[in-house]
C-alpha cells in the first residue's frame, strides 16, 4: 500500500494547526508500533480536525478492515471516494467492506469501479477485489464474465482452491456465493471447478476427463454437459462433443425457460436455504413410460429419459403423447418438446418430420443453454439444405457460424447452402469436402458483408471449378449488394451458361433491373424466371414487381397473389400487393395487406433480433423464399 500512502501523504507540518498535527502524530505512531485502537482514536481525532486529510481516511479505513470491522471501515473509505474519485484502492476497500457486510448490490457497483481505475502497485488487492467482484456476477447470473474476471485476476497462474470453487459454479450456472452452497453439492462443484481451471488453462484433455467422470456420476446435471462438449470439441472429437450437446438439450428441460424463474430453481438447486429435495427429484429421471402413461410430468421425465438414453423411438412417443394430454395453452409456448421430438427423429433418418417438429420448436422459441439451442438450429439448417430452402437455411445458420463447437460443422452446411447442394453432410463425396468448406468460408463473409475478404476467395474459387454451378451467382449477389451490377450481370450470363435449369440468375438479373429503376429490362428474366420455376415465391414476385412498376396492375396483382399462395409469410409480397390492389382502386384488400405486411415485418424483426442475425446487407434484393 506504499504508493497509497505517497498518494495521500500530507505532511503534519504544514497542516498549520498544532491540534491536528499532534493527532496525526499519535495516529502514526500507533499505527507503526501496531496499536490498531488508539491508531483509530488518533486518526479520527485528526479527521475530525481537517476533514480533508485523505492519507487519514485511508488508514482509518484500512486499521478497521484489518480488525474484520468491516461496517466500521466503510464511512472512512465512502469519504476517500468522495475526496478522491479517481483512486481505484478506495473504491475496492469500500466494496469488499459492502461484500462482507452482505450489501451485495452497493459491493458490486463499488466493485466495478475498483476494477475500471485499476490498484497499480498493489497485484494482492487487485486480485482480491476481483475475485470478491467474480463472485457477486456469479450471484447474479453473469457467469461467462465471473469466469474471465476470476482467470484474469491469478493471470496464468495456479488457482487456488477459492478461485476453484467460483470457477466452479459458474460452469455450473449456480447463482449462489460459496458461504451459500448446500453442502451436499460441495464435492460437485469442487470437481466442476478443478474441470474449469483445466479449460481456462486451456488443458483440454484433463478438461475433457475431469468432466467425463463428472457427467458419468451426475447424467443429469444441467450444463456439464454443455462443458463437456466444448472440451471435446477442442480436441478434435467433433461426433462426440455433438452428442454431448444433443444430451445437454435433454438436460436442461427441468429448467424453465424464463430466466428469473430459472435462477430461482438453480439457486434452489445449490443454495443450503434452498428446498433441495424438490429441486434434485425434478432433475432426476428414472421412471419408465409405461409407468407415466396417465401422469405428463411423469411421461416426460420418461420420454427425455429415453432421448438421453439414445432410445429415440420410445422418445418420440413419449413426446406425441405428452404433447396430446398437455394443454394447449402451455403446448404453445413449448419449443423444447418440439425441438427434442426433432432431434429424435433426425437420429432415426424421418427426416421430414424432423423437419416440421424442429422448425415448430424454433418458431415456439428453444431453451437452454447457447450451445443446446446452436444444435437444434444446426440441425434445423441441414434439414432445409437437404429440402432445397437453401436461403432459409442460411437465416438459421448463419448466426452461429463463428463459435461454439459446431462451428466448422456450420461453416460446412453454409458452403453446402451457398452451392445449392441439397444432401447431408455425411451423403458428401471425399473430393468435394475441401470446394464446399471453402465455400461456407466465403458464404459467411458474405453475410458479414466482408467484401474485400469474400471476392478474392470467391475468385480464387471459381477459377479453380469454372465449371461448378452457382459460384458465379454468389458472386454476383455480392456485387450487386455493392451496386456494382455491370460486373453483377456479367456474373449471372456466366451462370446462366452453367446452370441452364435454374431460375435463380434470371432472378437476381431482374431484381437488378428493377433495382435500377428499369422495369422493362426485369420483365423478360422475371418471365424466365417463372417458366423455369412456376411454383417458386421467388420468381412470382420479381414478376409482379415488374408488372407494378410498368403499370399493368391486372397481371402484376395476379402474379404477386400467385407469390402469396405458395409463401404467405413473406412481408415483402404483401407490401407489394398492397400496393398493387391500391394502384387497381381495390382499397379494403389494400389496407388488408398493408396489416398483415405490418404484422409479419413486426414478427421478422423480432426473430432476426433474437437469433442475433446479422445483416445479409442487400445482397438479398428483398427477394422472399
Amino acid at each position: 500500500m506504499l504508493f497509497l500512502v505517497h498518494a495521500f501523504q500530507v505532511s503534519a507540518a504544514t497542516q498549520g494547526q498544532d491540534t491536528f498535527a499532534a493527532a496525526a502524530q499519535t495516529a502514526a505512531a500507533a499505527r507503526e508500533a501496531g496499536q490498531a485502537e488508539q491508531a483509530i482514536a488518533a486518526y479520527r481525532r485528526a479527521v475530525e480536525l481537517k476533514p480533508d486529510w485523505q492519507e487519514g481516511w485511508f488508514y482509518l479505513g484500512t486499521l478497521e478492515y484489518d480488525r474484520d470491522h468491516f461496517a466500521d471501515a466503510i464511512p472512512a473509505f465512502r469519504k476517500l471516494t468522495e475526496l478522491a474519485p479517481a483512486g481505484g484502492p478506495a473504491w475496492n476497500f469500500l466494496g469488499l467492506c459492502e461484500f462482507e457486510t452482505k450489501d451485495y448490490s452497493a459491493a458490486r457497483t463499488n466493485l466495478e469501479k475498483g476494477l475500471k481505475l485499476g490498484t497499480p502497485g498493489d497485484p494482492e488487492l487487485d486480485q482480491v477485489s476481483k475475485y470478491h467482484l467474480a463472485l457477486l456476477l456469479i450471484r447474479y447470473g453473469e457467469f461467462d464474465r465471473a469466469t474471465s474476471i476470476v482467470t484474469s485476476a491469478f493471470n496464468g497462474a495456479e488457482f487456488p482452491a477459492q478461485a476453484k470453487t467460483a470457477l466452479g459454479l459458474a460452469l455450473l450456472h449456480a447463482p449462489v456465493l460459496p458461504t451459500e452452497l448446500d453442502p451436499s453439492r460441495e464435492g460437485l462443484v469442487r470437481d466442476a471447478g478443478n474441470a474449469a481451471a483445466a479449460m481456462q488453462s486451456k488443458d483440454w484433455s484433463s478438461a475433457a476427463d475431469r468432466l467425463a467422470s463428472l457427467v458419468k456420476s451426475n447424467p443429469h446435471v444441467p450444463f456439464l454437459r454443455a462443458a463437456y462438449s466444448r472440451a471435446l470439441g477442442e480436441i478434435g472429437k467433433k461426433q462426440e462433443s455433438t452428442s454431448q450437446l444433443s444430451a445437454e438439450i435433454v438436460t436442461e428441460t427441468s429448467l424453465p425457460t424464463d430466466p428469473k424463474q430459472q435462477e430461482a430453481k438453480l439457486r434452489a438447486m445449490y443454495s443450503v436455504e434452498g428446498d433441495r429435495n424438490a429441486a434434485q427429484g425434478e432433475v432426476a429421471t428414472s421412471r419408465t413410460a409405461s409407468s407415466a402413461a396417465t401422469n405428463p410430468d411423469e411421461l416426460w421425465t420418461a420420454a427425455m429419459a429415453a432421448y438421453s438414453g439414445a432410445r429415440y423411438a420410445p422418445a418420440v412417443s413419449s413426446l406425441k403423447t405428452w404433447l396430446e394430454t398437455r394443454p394447449a395453452e402451455r403446448e404453445a409456448n413449448d419449443g423444447t418438446a418440439w425441438a427434442v421430438m426433432g432431434l429424435s427423429e433426425f437420429e432415426l433418418k424421418d427426416y421430414e418430420n424432423a423437419l416440421i417438429h424442429l422448425q415448430r420448436g424454433q418458431e415456439l422459441g428453444l431453451g437452454g443453454s447457447a450451445e443446446s439451442v446452436r444444435l437444434a438450429r444446426f440441425r434445423l439448417g441441414l434439414l432445409l439444405i437437404s429440402d432445397s430452402q437453401f436461403d432459409a437455411a442460411s437465416r438459421v445458420l448463419s448466426p452461429d457460424a463463428d463459435s461454439g463447437a459446431l462451428a466448422a460443422d456450420i461453416r460446412f452446411a453454409l458452403g453446402l447452402a451457398l452451392l445449392h447442394i441439397a444432401k447431408l453432410p455425411d451423403e458428401i463425396a471425399t473430393q468435394q469436402r475441401a470446394l464446399i468448406d471453402s465455400s461456407g468460408e466465403v458464404a459467411i463473409m458474405l453475410r458479414a458483408s466482408k467484401y474485400d475478404a469474400a471476392f478474392p476467395k470467391l475468385q480464387q474459387l471459381i477459377r479453380d471449378n469454372p465449371s461448378t454451378p452457382f459460384l458465379h451467382h454468389a458472386f454476383a449477389t455480392g456485387l450487386a449488394s455493392l451496386s456494382q451490377y455491370d460486373e453483377a450481370i456479367a456474373q449471372l450470363r456466366e451462370e446462366m451458361r452453367i446452370s441452364r435449369r435454374s431460375e435463380l440468375p434470371y432472378v437476381l438479373l431482374a431484381s437488378i433491373a428493377l433495382r435500377k429503376r428499369d422495369a422493362a429490362g426485369a420483365l423478360q428474366p422475371a418471365m424466365r424466371a417463372v417458366q423455369l420455376a412456376p411454383h417458386s415465391a421467388k420468381t412470382h414476385y420479381v414478376l409482379g414487381r415488374a408488372y407494378l412498376e410498368l403499370g399493368q396492375e391486372e397481371k402484376a396483382v395476379a402474379e404477386l397473389e400467385a407469390a402469396n399462395r405458395i409463401n404467405p409469410a413473406s412481408p415483402e409480397v404483401h407490401f407489394s400487393l398492397a400496393k398493387a390492389y391500391a394502384k387497381s382502386k381495390q382499397q379494403d384488400k389494400a389496407e388488408k395487406e398493408r396489416e398483415e405486411f405490418v404484422r409479419l415485418n413486426a414478427l421478422a424483426e423480432k426473430e432476426r433480433g433474437s437469433a442475433g442475425n446479422p445483416s445479409s446487407g442487400a445482397a438479398e434484393m428483398a427477394v422472399p423464399d
